[in-house]
């Protein structure tokens, strides 16, 4: 029997990037991701997934951020086997299949209804993965997750820009707070692609609003005093044959700076 799915504004983003890495997996040739997990979801939920369809951008745009988030967070692996993961806004993402050493811990976080669908469809077994029914930015219950001092890697793919600035600020600085030190591996968008958010093909589908954005990943140091900036990487800049157009246009300077979405990774540092 298929699920059935109820979810409205942001919380039914999440549907889109799951039929997104479904289809890239589908892919037979220039395959950049493969999670057939996500195929099996897909296929045990009663959703029309028929009306993302002609989302050719969006689904380009989440198979090549998750190439690049799933190999930068293996590299954070990589240097630290015993690592503590935060998925958070984790949606109905699947990353820590594709990560996995057999040593980290992984925190899933969503509201209430997600983690629900989560719980429901995924039946963890593994005793290293956490599914959290709160916002990081509750800090009366994230103080409450002892990582033992192990190395921390937060990761925000696709949620960021639902947030306010003052909401990021409120994020990073409870991250210094608690988790001092840690790795943060986050997703923006640029605020010219904001202000043309009604063409964007992921909001007509979902009618979720774009709030936050920022054009350079250097720029988000000034919300926190602790955050330092360490790397990027432009979506545009990777597969450009994928993008057809668009990845011709980001050779242009100004069109990969103010365009391009971008990966960040920045880390918290304690002067």
């Amino acid at each position: 029997m298929r699920v059935k799915v109820n979810l409205q504004g942001v919380a039914e983003t999440l549907l889109m990037p799951l039929w997104a890495r479904a289809c890239e997996t589908k892919r037979i040739n220039g395959r950049l991701i493969y999670d057939p997990l996500a195929v099996n979801l897909v296929q045990e939920l009663d959703y029309d997934f028929h009306k993302f369809e002609h989302a050719k951008l969006f689904q380009t745009g989440t198979a090549v951020r998750s190439e690049i988030l799933d190999r930068e967070t293996k590299t954070f692996i990589n240097r630290h086997p015993d690592a503590v993961c935060f998925n958070l806004a984790c949606g109905l993402d699947t990353r820590f299949y594709r990560v996995d050493n057999s040593r980290i811990e992984w925190y899933n976080l969503d509201c209430p209804e997600v983690i629900k669908l989560r719980e429901t469809l995924l039946q963890e077994s593994d005793s290293r993965i956490h599914e959290l029914a709160f916002s990081m930015l509750d800090s009366q219950r994230v103080h409450l997750v002892q990582t033992q001092n192990r190395p921390v890697l937060f990761i925000m793919e696709g949620a960021s820009l639902y947030f306010s600035a003052e909401q990021m600020k409120l994020l990073f600085s409870l991250i210094q707070d608690f988790f001092p030190r840690a790795g943060l591996l986050l997703e923006i968008m640029t605020p010219y692609i904001i202000s043309l958010q009604k063409h964007y093909d992921s909001v007509s589908k979902s009618q979720a609003l774009f709030i936050w954005g920022v054009s350079d990943g250097r720029k988000i140091e000034k919300l926190n005093p602790h955050l330092r900036f360490r790397e990027q990487w432009d979506l545009y800049e990777y597969h450009r044959f994928r993008w057809g157009w668009l990845g011709l246009l980001s050779l242009v300077p100004w069109c990969r700076d103010s365009c391009s979405d971008k990966i960040v990774y920045l880390e918290m540092q304690d002067n």
